[in-house]
């Protein structure tokens, strides 16, 4: 195999099409769908079908388009930390971060990293846990941000402790059952929800599992923080927030007196962030550079804190 029949093969992937993609490269279809073939015969299989909708990929295709990715991704870094040896720090910088931590020391980071580095290009991308180990795995991402309520996972990923935040369970200003102190109680009322609940690591999936409860039945679900924040100062629903919002660090800026933490006596877990990667090895120069950003500040200042590195706590997940 050759890089440029990989080239071709993720245009057609990415565009559906060949003649999107003949155009995406600058070449005729006719040579797009001659390097294509040529690929085929050197792997005795057919990598995709074409029908009146478009191009599809085959079994063969999705395995190969998987591994080409990650190929092209490490060809674009090697470039980079060829170009940072010879002192041009032109490249670019793709991080993964869920919700809880962008309102860390993420901005931070990030600001100082544009300072001593402005021709790198910094491209972030909110994303749920999963997205970010995918996004790392096929090479799409350099370097994540993910918070959980589980601790590191176990797999191809290393998990770096950064912080911790506190998680309260709130209700708008003069709900009915601000009172309550029991989890119990408030299993049959109706509740927010901002992750989704098949995820291990979300905060009321954690908090239900830890008290042995079952889940609320009566949920809504919201993928939006911002509008979920107008969800529970304007409405009955339960919902759960990191200290970030109460203090005002973050991008949701809660204005004093619409949320209430309920008096909960039950164990109810912290967030921790992690940086994940899959290898300090592997690691661009830029890569490198900015994660030494993101732990500087990750020791800043309150309301996070420090996430002790437990046993095993670097040697982390991928599912």
């Amino acid at each position: 195999m050759k890089l440029q029949q990989l080239r071709v093969l993720l245009a057609v992937a990415q565009h559906g099409s060949i003649h999107e993609a003949s155009r995406s490269l600058h070449t005729t279809q006719p040579a797009l769908s001659k390097t294509i073939s040529e690929l085929e015969r050197e792997l005795g299989v057919t990598l995709m079908v074409r029908s009146t909708r478009g191009v599809s990929l085959t079994a063969y295709g999705v395995a190969l388009v998987k591994r080409a990715s990650l190929v092209e991704q490490e060809l674009r870094h090697a470039l980079e930390d060829i170009e940072a040896i010879r002192g041009h720090d032109e490249a670019q910088l793709n991080i993964g971060f869920t919700a809880v931590a962008s309102s860390g020391p993420l901005p931070d980071a990030m600001a100082s990293f544009r300072q001593r580095f402005p021709n790198v290009a910094l491209c972030g991308f909110e994303l749920r846990p999963q997205q970010i180990l995918e996004g790392l795995r096929e090479g799409r991402l350099d370097l994540g941000l993910i918070s959980t309520c589980n601790g590191p996972g176990a797999g191809a990923f290393q998990w770096e402790p950064l912080f911790s935040v506190a998680m309260h369970l709130s209700v708008r200003a003069g709900h009915p059952l601000r009172r309550v102190r029991k989890l119990r109680t408030l299993i049959d009322a109706d509740w927010l929800v901002l992750d989704p609940i098949d995820d291990a690591g979300s905060p009321l999936v954690s908090t239900m599992r830890l008290n042995g409860l079952a889940l609320p039945t009566r949920m809504v679900q919201s993928a939006s923080n911002l509008l979920g924040l107008q969800l529970a100062t304007q409405t009955d629903l339960i919902s759960m927030w990191s200290d970030f919002v109460f203090h005002g660090a973050g991008p949701l800026r809660l204005q004093p007196g619409l949320l209430e933490r309920l008096p909960i006596t039950d164990e109810v877990p912290d967030f921790g962030v992690y940086l994940v990667y899959r290898s300090a090895d592997l690691m661009t120069h830029m890569c490198t550079e900015f994660a030494k950003e993101a732990r500087h500040h990750a020791k800043a200042n309150p309301p996070w804190r420090q996430l002790r590195r437990k046993t095993g706590a670097s040697v982390g997940a991928g599912t």
